[in-house]
């Protein structure tokens, strides 16, 4: 059941339904149980024996996209994160997690060779399954669940494409680069970016082959045991690597390896946390630099998990207007409708709460849109292709590299 901490939390809801005025899964669906305050309520049933544990109650909760826009304006300062994954895992406890995911999780996220093998049999199925629309899109049926659209697989992981470190002549610093899935998988571009520009700022990029998934997806449906695991080793992979800090491109890992890690770890993990950096933050930060200005007008979207779970939007903007044409969309920190597992499990629903964000990347009148996150770029690309818009997605650090070397 609940700890204490998280009944704290629960006990600090006031039940003003602020959340609901924000929360994108509520705005389409106006059902009470999808949103933080219904479901606050339905943790507190469960916690008095009204409800018990079934798949609908965990349903409810996966319907959560953990966009972290509620806990951001809660009159209340309620850490509703805390809440709902608390919950996740007390579901997963009683009710155990689905077979299909608990095989991938425990047995291929821990094993890096194996979930290669997997994805390199994907990839082989790829190139057998032709494209039913314009776009850069392409449809995986032996990777996921219904109808997604995802861009083709690299032939090459980042890995193992950096598998030895681009030595630099008398280095600033030495970082260690933490790639994610997505990255490593599908948009290697975006590494290759984030090391040309950090080497040409005369950093050392060491990318540790032995690094593994941050956990996220196994967290996201109460499987600790595997996202502890994790990020064991993923700690103890860049202790080993003995580096001045931990640099990253996706706002999703981003914020799993600052915050998630000292819910599994403790204090283990207060070193490695102190030293994670997300990309355009550690540019801002650390570094002046030159760049020529793209004739390119370019829009910014905001990932949740940069936005709201990080505090970081001046950076990688600072970054886009000195590197081409800047222009602001319509409430540009407003939801994509991505969120991994959520996205998945009710693909439907995160396409509606995504059209908005479509129509203001197009309204804009930007021919790219740039973010923050492999997990976004992935949604707008998918948002984007189906509406047969000649709009790009890239990520900010790529234009960046762009307007260095151009």
């Amino acid at each position: 059941m609940l700890t204490k901490e998280w009944q704290a939390e629960i006990h600090k809801c006031a039940k003003c339904g602020k959340c609901r005025s924000i929360c994108p899964v509520f705005i389409e669906t106006g059902n009470e149980s999808m949103v933080a305050r219904g479901r606050i309520s339905l943790a507190e049933a469960l916690r008095n024996g009204e409800i018990f544990h079934t798949e609908l109650l965990r349903d409810y909760l996966l319907s959560c996209k953990k966009c972290l826009r509620c806990s951001s304006i809660c009159p209340s300062g309620v850490d509703y994160d805390l809440i709902i994954q608390a919950m996740l895992d007390d579901v997963a406890n009683h009710l155990g997690i689905w077979l299909i995911p608990r095989i991938i999780f425990r047995l291929f996220l821990t094993r890096r060779w194996l979930f290669n093998l997997l994805l390199k049999t994907a990839s082989t199925f790829q190139r057998l399954v032709p494209l039913k629309r314009h776009g850069t899109m392409r449809h995986l049926p032996f990777m996921l669940m219904g109808g997604r659209w995802i861009p083709p697989l690299a032939k090459k992981p980042v890995l193992k494409k950096y598998r030895n470190t681009k030595k630099i002549k008398n280095p600033k610093m030495k970082v260690g680069f933490y790639v994610g899935c997505l990255i490593n998988y599908v948009y290697t571009d975006i590494a290759d970016a984030v090391i040309e520009v950090l080497n040409h700022l005369g950093v050392e990029v060491i990318v540790p082959p032995k690094q593994l998934c941050c956990g996220i997806p196994a967290r996201s449906l109460g499987d600790v045991k595997t996202a502890r695991r994790l990020a064991e080793v993923n700690v103890e992979v860049f202790e080993n690597a003995n580096v001045d800090f931990i640099i990253n491109a996706c706002a999703t890992c981003g914020r799993t390896l600052k915050r998630d890690y000292l819910h599994l770890l403790g204090d283990r993990a207060l070193k490695f946390t102190d030293k994670i950096y997300d990309v355009s933050e550690f540019i801002e930060k650390y570094f002046s630099y030159e760049t020529k200005i793209l004739n390119t007008k370019i829009t910014y979207h905001d990932p949740c998990h940069l936005y709201w779970g990080q505090n970081i939007s001046k950076q990688p903007r600072d970054i886009l207007k000195r590197s081409a044409e800047f222009q602001e969309m319509e409430n540009p920190e407003r939801c994509c409708g991505g969120g991994g597992v959520f996205n998945l499990l009710h693909y439907d629903l995160s396409t509606k709460i995504g059209e908005y964000k479509a129509k203001a990347v197009e309204k804009s009148g930007a021919e790219v849109v740039a973010t923050g996150c492999p997990g976004c770029q992935l949604q707008i690309e998918d948002l984007l292709a189906a509406k047969g818009s000649p709009v790009k997605c890239t990520h900010t650090i790529q234009v960046l590299r762009d307007a260095m070397f151009s």
